[in-house]
């Protein structure tokens, strides 16, 4: 099975228990024309964890939008999700992939250009690049990456003879998009500016103009 395209808008879900509407959120979201999710709970247990990412997908699939499960890879395994984004101190990419095969999406977070070519060369579908700037949604957060940091990705040679996708992520809103963008930027990941937002309909179609 082909694999899904890399989405321009990836939106991270709140903790779910930070969150009172949860569901609700996520079908606004899949309604508002968002394409792909990636489901983030760092507390709750693995039963619970997988009962609620299995109601996730399933709104998912009604919208044929791509799931994307954070950290736990046996997880996304076990419910046949669209694939993983792992962290650098999560399971390596390389078990990730022995996990779920060649078949499923495999991302990575990622803060330095020395990162971004090792995902490259672990056979990453994607990097996450970041944190832009600060967030509140992420513990133990990697050092600033700024617009300089993107900047400095597109303008590397290495990197411009065999680029990977890469999606901006930490603190992007519409007021530093279009900055993103004539750095190099195509995709982005939004989680707080969208659930924190007080009409996300209208936050989302403000966001999707920008990117797109």
């Amino acid at each position: 099975m082909q694999k899904k395209k890399i989405s321009t808008l990836h939106f991270l879900t709140p903790q779910p228990y930070n969150h009172p509407h949860f569901f609700k959120l996520i079908r606004t979201v899949l309604e508002s024309g968002v394409d792909w999710i990636q489901y983030r709970d760092k507390k709750n247990d693995d039963a619970l964890f997988t009962k609620i990412a299995k109601e996730v997908f399933t709104l998912c699939k009604k919208h044929n939008a791509t799931f994307i499960i954070n950290d736990k890879v046996e997880i996304a395994k076990s419910i046949d999700a669209d694939g993983v984004h792992v962290g650098q101190q999560d399971l390596s990419l390389i078990d990730a992939r022995n996990i779920l095969g060649d078949g499923k999406i495999i991302g990575i977070s990622t803060n330095n250009l020395q990162q971004i070519f090792e995902a490259q060369k672990n056979g990453a579908d994607y990097v996450g690049f970041g944190p832009f700037q600060f967030t509140s949604t992420r513990e133990n957060l990697n050092p600033i990456v700024g617009l300089e940091g993107y900047e400095t990705v597109f303008q590397n040679e290495l990197y411009q003879k065999n680029p990977i996708e890469l999606v901006a992520i930490g603190g992007i809103d519409e007021e530093n998009i279009l900055a993103l963008k004539n750095a190099g930027v195509k995709n982005f990941a939004i989680s707080s500016a969208i659930f924190s937002a007080e009409n996300p309909v209208e936050k989302i179609k403000n966001l999707k103009a920008l990117i797109q």
